[in-house]
């Protein structure tokens, strides 16, 4: 069964990829621009849904047909048609034909490219629209035989009368994607790019400035001066396929360039095929698509020889806009995130830092991302006595935890301990355990006491359940854990860049912080008074009020999960946001699809930024390096980063956000619902 708003939203979204902007408010703009000649639009509107249902129809991929991919060479047959052919009979039938055809040639190269993740383009439009403009015959002129709304069309005479040519031509431009030529299509198309990317728009802009001076360099002059494929091919490079940076930059002006190279060639080859018509074909985007595939293909194919210039080209199934994907790639490649495991300490009671990462004596190179943790007392002594004894060591015999749940991947447990300040270089791990955390990552421990290791090779542990005993085996002067995350279980792998989930350090709770020499720190052990949580609501919907300086309107927050499973907050426009469960903890981090827009009304958004961090217990008067908690009439409130939570525990909801020094923001809670299974 057809769900209709699907496939209305679909049809919509097709207007919007056709200018590299598919959302709802640009794609509305764009198809209004479409209408300067009513009826050409119809013709636009037809060819969009008879090759998306064509799509449909020879059962296309459901998310590539959700995206809106496949109306848009039947969009561009109908425009074409209706700007280029005279007006007959003849002319809606073979629109009929082409836009089918296009359809199941849209699915067929896309079936054929989605292997290299290159994507179809418009190139089912230029292997129809040729045949059919051969058969049909080019009209005479610029602009179509049907006529266009009057109004408009005298105001856009008075505008080509009133504004310099080079600055009518540059606006009418990014109309001529949609083959309309116009300065007010132009105008709504400018607006609907800018509104879904500010990047877009830029390069855009940019575009059409080296268009017109390529163009003017070519040809002498602006006569005949159609800047669809500029404005396309700086769109596509602009930070869409690839991740937007200057090197991307430099790569998108070559892009222009190489496609006003194009179009002027194939302009010349249709002149010689035009022979037997009154028109000359138009060289229409073939320039924009030749020129797209061939820079885009060896980035597909090549990645790694290419990331040393710093050209990114982003996977298909993750492109959303410039901003977006340059937040993909920054968290991808780890300037984010490159960690996936939340740890904790794994010791109990208070423990000093020996040597943290790019030791004194040890961790250097791969292995400069590790710790070293002892035990001092009062007068920051490690031992009792004269020290002669191992057993003089408080660290001595402590247990050892388990930082984070895990398999069992290897261990050792019978070498000697060594007597104080004697270290065996021979078996620099000692007794030692290394942990499968199961996402690609593992924990290394080491020099525990001889015998002491309580877990076996394969068995599952649990966070914070005793491995063994801290002991002075391997390279170990004196009793210490070693600690450290590396990216395969062999010993002496890399080591990653690490940082525990919350700890106190120097008597202050922290989050997501790196021990350094001489800290004294110690796990997290908050006896509260309430507790709450975020997890385990999935089905459940809440509605606030927003108000947002003038404006106000109401947020929807939805539990559930990810296609992953993983739990999260869904609001408008397919935002999520992720649900982190860390021991005394919940963070909530937006998914890199989730980002800041004109077009994304959400205070939600603002309020989360790019992590929020709220506890699970609460106190009165407890503080962390965020935050602060206090009880105030029988609700919570919770100050962190500038907003202030209030949060009622008997009802386990967060009623009200505001922001401390903005008094123009409110975020209040007005109802909430359990959806039906």
């Amino acid at each position: 069964m057809i769900d209709i708003r699907q496939t209305v939203r679909t049809f919509l979204r097709s207007y919007g990829v056709v200018a590299f902007a598919p959302h709802p408010v640009p794609a509305i703009l764009i198809l209004i621009a479409s209408f300067f000649h009513p009826v050409v639009g119809v013709m636009g509107l037809v060819g969009n849904i008879i090759s998306n249902l064509t799509a449909r129809w020879i059962h296309a991929n459901k998310e590539v047909w959700r995206a809106g991919v496949y109306g848009v060479s039947g969009l561009l047959v109908g425009l074409a048609l209706g700007m280029y052919s005279a007006p007959s009979i003849r002319m809606w039938v073979l629109l009929v034909i082409g836009a089918s055809l296009s359809g199941v040639f849209a699915v067929m190269i896309g079936n054929f490219i989605s292997r290299y993740d290159l994507p179809i383009l418009s190139l089912p439009f230029m292997f129809v629209i040729w045949f059919i403009l051969l058969v049909v015959g080019v009209a005479k002129g610029d602009s179509s035989l049907l006529p266009a709304i009057t109004i408009l069309n005298k105001a856009d005479l008075w505008l080509f009368n009133f504004l310099p040519l080079g600055l009518f031509e540059y606006v009418k431009m990014f109309g001529n994607i949609f083959f309309q030529e116009n300065l007010l299509s132009g105008l709504l198309v400018m607006i609907a790019i800018g509104l879904y990317s500010r990047i877009s728009l830029i390069y855009g802009l940019w575009g059409g400035i080296l268009g017109m001076i390529t163009y003017l360099f070519l040809h002498g002059s602006l006569d005949g001066f159609h800047g669809l494929n500029y404005v396309l091919v700086s769109l596509a490079f602009g930070g869409f396929f690839i991740v937007t940076n200057r090197h991307g930059f430099v790569f998108t002006s070559l892009a222009i360039v190489s496609a006003g190279l194009m179009d002027l060639g194939v302009t010349t080859v249709l002149k010689g095929i035009s022979v037997n018509i009154d028109n000359e074909l138009p060289s229409l985007v073939f320039a924009f698509n030749a020129v797209t595939i061939s820079f885009l293909f060896p980035l597909k194919m090549l990645p790694h020889a290419f990331h040393s210039f710093r050209l990114i080209p982003v996977p298909l199934s993750v492109i959303k806009n410039p901003e977006t994907n340059l937040k993909w790639y920054r968290r991808w490649s780890g300037q984010k995130m490159q960690q996936r495991t939340i740890l904790t300490l794994p010791f109990n009671g208070k423990w000093c830092v020996l040597q943290g990462n790019n030791g004194e004596w040890t961790h250097k190179g791969v292995g400069r991302f590790a710790w070293d943790f002892i035990v001092r007392d009062d007068r920051g002594h490690q031992a009792g006595g004269f020290g002669l004894n191992v057993t003089d060591y408080y660290a001595y015999g402590l247990p050892v935890l388990a930082p984070a749940p895990g398999v069992v991947y290897s261990l050792e447990n019978s070498i000697d301990d060594n007597p104080p300040q004697k270290a065996n270089t021979e078996r620099n791990w000692g007794n030692y355990i290394i942990l499968d955390h199961g996402n690609g990552e593992y924990s290394e421990l080491s020099h525990f006491r001889k015998g002491s290791i309580q877990v076996v090779a394969g068995q599952s542990v649990k966070r914070g359940e005793i491995l063994g005993n801290c002991g002075n085996s391997g390279r170990s002067p004196v009793p210490h854990i070693h600690y450290q995350l590396q990216s395969s279980p062999a010993l002496n792998s890399p080591t990653i860049k690490t940082t525990f989930s919350e700890g106190v350090r120097n008597g202050k709770i922290l989050t997501h912080f790196v021990p350094i020499e001489e800290d004294k720190i110690a796990p997290v052990s908050i006896d509260g008074d309430e507790e709450w949580s975020l997890l385990g609501r999935e089905g459940e919907e809440w509605v606030f009020q927003v108000r947002k300086g003038p404006f106000k309107f109401h947020e929807t927050l939805r539990f559930g999960t990810n296609e992953s499973g993983l739990p999260g907050i869904l609001s408008m426009n397919s935002t999520f946001w992720h649900i982190v469960d860390l021991p005394s903890f919940l963070e909530i981090r937006p998914d890199f699809k989730t980002y800041p827009s004109l077009l994304s009304r959400s205070g939600w958004m603002d309020i989360v930024g790019e992590r929020l961090i709220l506890p699970k217990k609460f106190k009165n008067g407890s503080t962390w390096n965020k935050g602060y908690c206090y009880l105030e009439d029988k609700i919570w409130k919770i100050e962190t980063d500038g907003k202030l939570f209030y949060i009622d525990t008997e009802k386990n909801v967060i009623t009200k956000v505001t922001f401390i020094n903005q008094e123009k923001f409110s975020f209040i809670l007005l109802n909430t619902y359990k959806l039906k299974r």
